[in-house]
Order: C-alpha cells, then structure tokens, then sequence
C-alpha cells in the first residue's frame, strides 16, 4: 500500500473516532453532598381486630367474604351488626351465634360478639377446651368428612376380606376412615347442646314458677341471654340459665340458635 492509501486510511479512522466521541452523551457530574434527608414517613398503625368499646361492629364480612344473600355466614354477619347498631343485643347475638356455627373461626365474629355482650352487660362466655379441640373446621366440612371416613373403612374392610395382600395399606386405610369417622362424631356430640339453646330477644323478660301469666315473675332475663330449653306449654316454653335457674317464660321472647328447617329454608330462598 502506498504511502497516500495510509495517509487516507488514518484520516478517515480519525475522523470517525472523533465523531463516534461527540456522539456518546457526556456524564453528568455527581454532587459532593448528599441530598437533604427526607422526613420519615409515618408508619400505619395495626388496625384491631375487636371493634373499641365506644364504636359499633365492623361493618365487613367475615374472612373477607362479599356480602351474599341467604342463610350464610356472610349475611348473618352483617344481618347482625345491623341489629347492634339499631340497638337489638339480643338478635345482634342471634345472628352472630349462628355466624359462627357456620364458620367456627373467624376472627371478626368472636370480635363482634364479645362487644355486644359486653355492651349489653352479659358475662363472657368462653369456649371450652373440648370446643376449641373440634370447632377448627365447619360443620359441613366434618361432616363430609364423615361420609368419606365411613366410605373409606368400609372399603377396606370388604377388601380385607376377599384380598390376601397389601392387608397392612388395607388396615392403614380402615384406620384413617374410622378417624374421620370420629372427628365427624365428636363434632356431632359438640353441636348437641346448641340445639337446646336460644337467645332471649325481648328487651326484658320474665321468669315464672309455671306457665301462666297470673304468676308472679321469679326473676327477669336481659336480653342477648342465651338460655338452655326443655318442655314447651300453651306458649311457655321451659328454660334454664347458665347459673341452673330454672323457670318459664314466654316462647315469643326466645330464638333458637339452631333455626328449624323450614325457618333456614325461607331465608335461603
């Protein structure tokens, strides 16, 4: 090559490393200080769980669920923070005794119905450790559990019989149906007593030695008080406190927490 090639390569190399350069953006010098501290910003505070003793129920579903209607946890939720805040404690607790047949755990349930008691001026009624043990999952829940316990041991067992192998996974099968079967049982035998039991909703009702109105009142009921049920007269139904007082008093004054089938089934529809 000769020396007028190299001497036109090395200017057009230079012309095109000098353009390249003026096309790269040039950087922007850093400050030496820092830039001014922010103000911290407030942390949110932990919203309770339990409404304060001056405020009504909250107001939203349990367990996040949308408002339904019908004979759910849900509408009977918020069916009942309606009747605390219109003043009715006694159908507030209804309405949340059956919320929490339907969903044993929820926290805004146990939340609502503690306030309202103790608004109206009732003792607390904790639950009892045999409660707690059995009360993890609906009632519907265990009881298809049931079904499917009792499915399952069947199975096995018959397969048992006719199979001569794998009779220890057969076993192992028959074992795990009988315990679901028992969780569905004692689950049975925890909701027995609630179906003997209804919410006084009269604002004050009395208490008599018989089922007539001539009596004289033993003692008067407030209302929101959960009460244990028995015979039933002319009207009068038979019921006992928590403390063991026993009496009769007007069954228009009580609701039971377990509804009969006809009234759940007109609310569903």
């Amino acid at each position: 090559m000769t020396r007028a090639s190299w001497g036109v390569l090395i200017i057009a190399l230079a012309h095109l490393g000098a353009h390249s350069h003026a096309a790269q953006p040039q950087a922007q010098p850093q400050p030496l200080a820092p830039p001014p501290a922010q103000a911290p910003q407030p942390q949110a505070q932990p919203q309770p769980l339990a409404p304060p003793p001056a405020q009504a129920p909250q107001a939203q579903s349990p367990a996040t669920a949308q408002p339904s209607a019908g004979y759910s946890a849900p509408a009977l939720y918020n069916r009942a923070n309606a009747f605390a805040r219109a003043g009715k404690p006694g159908l507030a607790v209804l309405n949340y005794e059956r919320a929490r047949l339907l969903e044993p755990n929820d926290p805004d349930i146990e939340a609502n119905l503690r306030h309202v008691r103790e608004v109206a001026g009732l003792p607390p009624q904790p639950r009892g450790v045999f409660d707690r043990a059995l009360g993890f999952a609906a009632p519907r829940i265990l009881a298809w559990a049931g079904v499917l316990g009792l499915a399952i041991a069947g199975a096995a067992a018959l397969a048992r019989v006719s199979a001569k192998a794998h009779r220890g996974k057969l076993l192992a099968a028959m074992l795990l149906g009988v315990c679901l079967l028992g969780l569905a049982l004692g689950n049975a035998i925890r909701l027995w007593p609630l179906m003997h039991e209804a919410v006084v909703i009269a604002h004050s009702t009395p208490v008599r030695v018989s089922p007539v109105t001539t009596e004289q009142p033993l003692f008067e009921l407030p209302e929101a008080t959960i009460v244990r049920t028995g015979a039933e007269h002319d009207g009068f139904v038979l019921i006992q406190t928590s403390a063991g007082r026993i009496g009769w008093v007007q069954g228009a004054s009580l609701a039971p927490i377990v509804p009969k089938p006809t009234e759940a089934g007109g609310k569903r529809g």
